[in-house]
């Protein structure tokens, strides 16, 4: 057999297109993916430690402004955070955090159900082109009434190109599944280590700045009462 790439597609048309139109579909996919992980996805060490040291010297609008400077899910997520850090309690902030989480990992997730989902039908369809291969290899030996084992053989040995069909796409997908999956469980817990570090750092400033508050009310009561 010619293995060309019209004589593998004539092997089972039906069967072999689908698996032509996964094959497309995961590269196109995968790509969207890559860009889309590569924007939207991306954390800058730099940025992190310049917000850091901004909100530990309670220049808040400063972080705020290079929050917005810098393009990504992370950024909008620490803005949010910085912006109703004077506004809200720490509960209610965790509360919009987790919501703000969710909606990231709900965005870095998408699509990955088309690579799950190719990655395990790929090769049954391509066992069932292998079966409809076979079954027509016997039912044109049969109408020919003569043939042998070489008859037979060749026409499974054209049948099984589905099958590697198959698995050829089946393999990128299922691989392509695994790094999406452990990228996002990796950044998911950088922004949860990140968040709740911010979170420690704002409200531990809060708490020193309204007990520095206290102790100087305390004071000026003290003397008041003195000098009376």
């Amino acid at each position: 057999m010619d293995y060309s790439f019209m004589n593998i597609m004539m092997v089972s048309p039906v069967v072999m297109g689908v698996l032509l139109f996964c094959s497309i579909m995961l590269i196109a996919y995968a790509l969207e993916r890559w860009v889309y992980f590569t924007r939207a996805g991306k954390f800058k060490d730099t940025y992190w430690v310049k917000v850091k040291t901004l909100a530990e010297q309670n220049k808040l609008n400063e972080a705020i402004m290079a929050s917005k400077e810098e393009k990504g899910l992370f950024p909008q997520l620490i803005m949010v955070v910085l912006e109703q850090s004077s506004q809200l309690n720490r509960l209610d902030i965790e509360d919009t955090v987790t919501i703000y989480k969710q909606r990231i990992r709900d965005l870095l997730s998408r699509k990955m159900g088309l690579f799950g989902t190719m990655s395990f039908i790929s090769p049954l369809l391509g066992l069932l082109g292998t079966v409809l291969g076979i079954i027509r290899a016997f039912h044109d030996l049969a109408l020919s009434g003569s043939g042998g084992p070489t008859i037979v053989a060749a026409g499974i040995s054209e049948a099984l190109i589905t099958t590697v069909a198959g698995i050829v796409v089946a393999i990128p997908s299922a691989v392509v599944y695994n790094i999406l999956t452990y990228k996002i469980r990796g950044k998911m817990t950088q922004i949860d280590t990140c968040t709740q570090e911010l979170l420690i750092l704002l409200f531990r400033k809060k708490r020193t700045a309204k007990a520095a508050m206290a102790a100087a009310h305390s004071i000026t009561h003290k003397g008041d009462r003195i000098i009376k």
